[in-house]
């Protein structure tokens, strides 16, 4: 088993991702309706996925996808530095982020979803 996924599986990760799951905000539990159960596209998501150090608000594992739904703290200097940092990292490892606003799935969650749509069906065509 490779370091990171010793990590992933540690019980203080397992842990984190389950409350995280427990204490999820309006934006994301929107977001969790809309990827559910393979409701879009047919993608299989997982919520609050670990990815040491980090944990993924949604991530479809066949596509590396990760849709992060952002809210008011990211907008933040130190917010925008700290995500800049991660998403070099996910990138690192082979993953493609997507980034909602958080309000956006609240005001216009048709546009929500055609977006992550729209990146499913990119990173379907580049395979």
């Amino acid at each position: 088993m490779t370091e990171r996924r010793k990590n992933a599986r540690a019980p203080e990760a397992i842990e984190f991702a389950r409350s995280q799951r427990r204490n999820q905000n309006d934006f994301a539990a929107t977001v969790w309706q809309m990827l559910k159960n393979r409701r879009c596209r047919g993608m299989k998501f997982r919520r609050e996925h670990p990815l040491p150090p980090y944990t993924a608000d949604f991530c479809c594992l066949e596509l590396k996808l990760i849709v992060e739904v952002d809210g008011r703290h990211h907008e933040t200097d130190a917010g925008q530095a700290h995500d800049r940092k991660r998403d070099e990292f996910l990138r690192e490892h082979g993953y493609e982020v997507l980034r909602i606003p958080g309000y956006m799935a609240l005001r216009d969650p048709a546009q929500v979803l055609h977006d992550i749509e729209t990146k499913i069906d990119q990173l379907r065509g580049s395979r």
